[in-house]
């Protein structure tokens, strides 16, 4: 098996034995499947999904999560946790904006006609039913693994580089995260035209605090792997003592290609057989015995005052006038101490969600739903195609387009 399953389903650590699958999906070139697994004497399972080359989680994959975890939760009397694993890759992207963003064209251009034919609002906003049905999707993978977490422990491995959108709010949804030293994540939804709707925003504030959310959400900046472990994201990091594959550039694209694969593949595998053992310690061990940060002593990432000037700058349009529709090549020395554009839609958004969050009366499955309406309304937003093309071709986007 090519990718991650295949160290899940070899004998290369120690005190781990494979017992077998329990469930598969595969398509194409992806697959996500959970086997069942010991260690230390504990009997638990290893969900891996795998989905080259950027490991975007599309909507197949999506429903295979959603199914595959009702299969857990069917078992979950002979099981003693969960891992979440995946790919050791350089970028683990959200949700395809491509496609995304053919989609939004279609939907605008039957909006257009069926407004013009006097179609109600209701009947307009059903066009939208993709974005909808997508978000429930998430929506309802948190359920899911929320509802394993009663049962017993869940264990993120963010192995690999930077971790976008679902690719990062996945692992969010999990008790506890295992980071290569290597990784990151980032929200970079508000600098597109949306907000993280899968509920990262409602696991940041139970790991990390408000604000810090508010820095990751609103700046839409990487947070590094030993940021995260500072702020109550990830528990543990494991160093990984070599970088990541580069593509060689021989003049021979095809041999080049192949090379670069089968380097990610071994660097995927060599990867794993440090970070893969790490999480299953941290899902067999007692818990008193799990590195956590004191939310008392939580640094932050920045001052909720610098976060607000920052972002007042950002989202501003007028600000970038002078750019628009430059690529971010082309003026990179220009934002270098500004930033990109913030979709200021994104931000009022993000501002409606947070301004009375309260940590007593918090209810986490509440705001996820709140997350999620508040991303769909997003999406209906007429600028979050100026988001979307800019976004596609590393270009600065004009957010006062309508």
């Amino acid at each position: 098996m090519k990718g991650p399953g295949g160290l899940v389903r070899s004998d290369k650590i120690s005190g781990y034995e494979n017992i077998g699958p329990l469930y598969e999906w595969s398509e194409a070139g992806a697959y996500l499947v959970i086997d069942r697994v010991r260690f230390e004497g504990k009997t638990g399972a290893v969900l891996c999904y795998y989905n080259p080359p950027v490991h975007q989680v599309g909507n197949p994959g999506l429903d295979a999560y959603l199914e595959s975890l009702d299969n857990v939760l069917e078992k979950r009397d002979n099981l003693e946790f969960l891992i979440l694993y995946g790919a050791n890759d350089p970028v683990h992207a959200g949700g395809d904006l491509k496609e995304s963003l053919t989609k939004l064209d279609s939907t605008l251009d039957i909006k257009r006609e069926r407004e013009a034919a006097g179609a109600s609002p209701e009947e307009v906003d059903r066009l939208f039913d993709w974005a909808d049905i997508r978000l429930k999707k998430g929506q309802a993978l948190h359920g899911k693994i929320r509802a394993i977490s009663n049962h017993f422990r869940v264990i993120a491995a963010c192995g690999g580089g930077t971790r976008f959108g679902g690719s990062a709010e996945i692992p969010l949804m999990a008790d506890y995260l295992v980071g290569d030293s290597r990784s990151g994540m980032c929200f970079s939804e508000a600098m597109i035209g949306l907000i993280p709707g899968w509920a990262g925003i409602a696991r940041t504030l139970i790991k990390a605090g408000l604000t810090n959310t508010e820095y990751m959400c609103k700046t839409s900046k990487e947070a590094k792997a030993n940021q995260l472990k500072e702020i109550g994201i990830y528990n543990v990091v494991v160093d990984i003592p070599f970088p990541f594959p580069k593509r060689q550039k021989t003049g021979d694209r095809e041999a080049d290609k192949t090379a670069y694969l089968e380097a990610l593949e071994t660097h995927d595998n060599e990867t794993g057989k440090l970070l893969l053992p790490k999480a299953l310690e941290i899902a067999t061990c007692p818990e008193e015995n799990i590195p956590k940060v004191d939310e008392k002593e939580r640094p932050i990432l920045a001052t909720k005052e610098d976060v607000d000037r920052e972002v007042a700058r950002r989202k501003d349009p007028e600000n970038y006038s002078h750019l628009w529709g430059k690529s971010l090549r082309e003026v990179k020395d220009e934002i270098v101490g500004t930033g990109r554009p913030l979709a200021p839609q994104s931000i009022d958004a993000l501002d409606r969600l947070l301004d009375d969050y309260d940590p007593l009366r918090f209810d986490e499955h509440q705001f996820v739903q709140r997350e999620m309406t508040a991303d769909a309304r997003l999406y209906r937003d007429t600028k979050l195609r100026a988001g979307l093309v800019a976004t596609l071709e590393q270009s600065i986007a004009n957010y006062r387009e309508a």
